[in-house]
């Protein structure tokens, strides 16, 4: 037996890796019989340091058991819609100021930042080192295997020498001296299949002779850009024929219809509670107050807490006008303003607002029958409050944001820092021509770290187009398109019997409000306890 127990210490996890697959079609100049369209299924990584040092927290790990758990911690509570709500408030404001004619002279009342313990921390430019190609394709089980394989050899770790009796013949013992890995656990991110197939390895690799063969040094993390939903019920009004069903071909266009949506929603609610006719009256109304600067912000804070449905309640009597026109409305709101706030959230690399993020969307994948994402969702919870030590729960939670450039606000989720990287390689390898071997792929990954800063210098000497501000159209005519549609429809005007056509039975707050709370237990008692046997982590 054992002589010497072993526990989880060592020197702090410096740093998160993220991996994503690259799928590239490469078609020959001259097709023929014996040469056609070669499909690449690779995989592409890198590394991001991080920026905030938790060497002072524990990271010894203690067993968890499924009647430790306290399932309230996942779900929203009193102080989450306080905080969700005064978020909430901060981003209408912005709206208000950059959308309202006239108040643009009270922009000192926005807060453009929304400043965390580590804002200096998170407004530090990011050290990002790309890992290269591996030749192997993640969909394929032995491969991810090997992928990880490879990928182990960063984590870092210290040797121990320990003692363990060993039987010898006549029923004796001798004692032997062996050398032991002690790993210093590191995040493994990824979109949501990637993550699932990180597990599906370790399981596969769990009855391993040793901590590297069982791929102990990883604990898989689902990012955040993929999480990212929209809204498409206005598509028409505005002939934005880019927003489609599938997200997935144009994220872009999905979320900034999105985001015109729901600031139009946010504007006729404005209209409608300020008794304003239009989007100059509410102007002069707030202006020709004593104090405009404290007459929009009674008019935000009303607002909000009128117009916002997304509590976490099982009284459905309490939720309901009887009109499904305004119920939608509301839904909408609501809906979009919580996305916004993630996306705000990551942009300031506040991990404590994206986990609160997280803890709706629980609710909402649950509802909406997203079962790999609620999954997901609930792993990432498991994660921060029980499975992993409090030193890696906390460098999970803040090291899930890149900042290529500096400065506050300019963090992105490390996944879509990947989907940068994968962009910026297949421009490269589109570039080789007749060149596209695998090994000259292999090398083009390894050099895209020294390529990426040589084309930003670049451009900076030649003022190229390549820059971090992107020029954007001004949206201004489809937002008032939209903000027309909705006030002509009266929309958060309550008129008895109304429905809409495609959403007869919507109702506000019907997402999270509508979840059975004694059938959500029961399922997630049962993950908990999945969850539980296949962690090798546990705080």
């Amino acid at each position: 037996m054992k002589r010497q127990k072993s526990t989880l210490r060592g020197t702090c996890a410096r740093f998160r890796l993220v991996g994503d697959n690259i799928d590239k079609n490469v078609k020959p100049r001259d097709m023929r019989i014996n040469s056609q369209t070669s499909s690449l299924h690779y995989f592409h990584a890198y590394a991001v340091k991080d920026r905030i040092s938790f060497k002072h927290l524990s990271a010894d790990a203690t067993m968890i058991f499924p009647q430790d758990i306290d399932f309230n911690v996942f779900y929203p509570s009193v102080e989450d819609n306080f905080q969700l709500v005064s978020n909430f408030e901060t981003l209408v404001t912005r709206m208000f100021v950059q959308h309202i004619p006239g108040l643009q002279s009270l922009s000192a009342m926005a807060n453009h930042h929304i400043e965390h313990q580590y804002s200096k921390n998170m407004a530090l430019k990011s050290e990002v080192v790309p890992l290269g190609v591996l030749l192997k394709n993640e969909n394929v089980l032995n491969d991810m295997v090997d992928i990880l394989d490879e990928l182990h050899k960063y984590v870092p770790r210290t040797r121990t020498m320990q003692t363990i009796d060993v039987c010898t013949g006549g029923g004796g013992t001798t004692a032997v001296d062996i050398h032991v890995n002690t790993f210093s656990h590191i995040p493994l991110g990824g979109d949501q299949l990637t993550v699932a197939r990180i597990r599906g390895s370790q399981r596969v690799e769990c009855n391993a002779e040793n901590g590297d063969e069982r791929l102990e040094g990883f604990f898989p993390v689902i990012e955040d850009w993929h999480t990212k939903m929209c809204f498409m019920e206005l598509r028409e009004v505005i002939n934005r024929r880019n927003v489609i069903s599938d997200v997935t071909k144009d994220l872009t266009a999905c979320e900034e219809f999105m985001e015109l949506v729901t600031t139009a929603h946010v504007l006729t609610a404005a209209m409608h509670v300020a008794g304003a006719s239009n989007l100059t009256d509410l102007s002069s109304k707030i202006l020709s107050k004593e104090n405009p600067t404290a007459a929009a912000t009674s008019l935000v804070q009303t607002l909000c807490r009128q117009m916002v449905t997304i509590e976490f309640i099982m009284d459905k009597s309490t939720c309901g006008s009887g009109d499904r026109v305004v119920e939608y409305a509301m839904e909408t709101l609501s809906l979009g303003l919580l996305l916004l706030e993630f996306k705000d959230s990551i942009r300031e690399g506040d991990g404590y607002r994206v986990l609160r993020c997280w803890k709706y969307f629980l609710l909402i994948f649950r509802a909406t029958q997203h079962k790999n994402y609620c999954i997901e969702a609930l792993n990432l919870l498991m994660q921060y409050y029980y499975i992993l030590p409090q030193r890696y729960a906390e460098q999970m939670l803040w090291g899930r944001f890149v900042n290529s450039e500096g400065g506050p606000g300019q963090n992105i989720s490390a996944d879509l820092h990947m989907e940068h990287l994968n962009r910026l390689l297949k421009g490269t390898v589109t570039h080789l021509g007749a060149n596209k071997t695998p090994q000259a792929i292999v090398r083009a990954g390894k050099a895209l770290g020294v390529l990426k800063n040589i084309i930003t210098v670049f451009d900076k000497l030649t003022g190229g187009w390549a820059t971090s501000n992107h020029t954007t159209r001004s949206e201004a005519e489809d937002l008032m398109k939209v903000v027309t549609e909705l006030s002509q429809n009266r929309v958060f005007s309550p008129q008895s019997g109304r429905k809409h056509r495609t959403f007869p039975s919507i109702e506000c707050n019907k997402l999270i409000a509508s979840i059975n709370k004694k059938k959500l237990h029961l399922w997630m008692t049962k993950k908990v306890s999945q969850i539980l046997k296949l962690c090798t982590l546990s705080r």
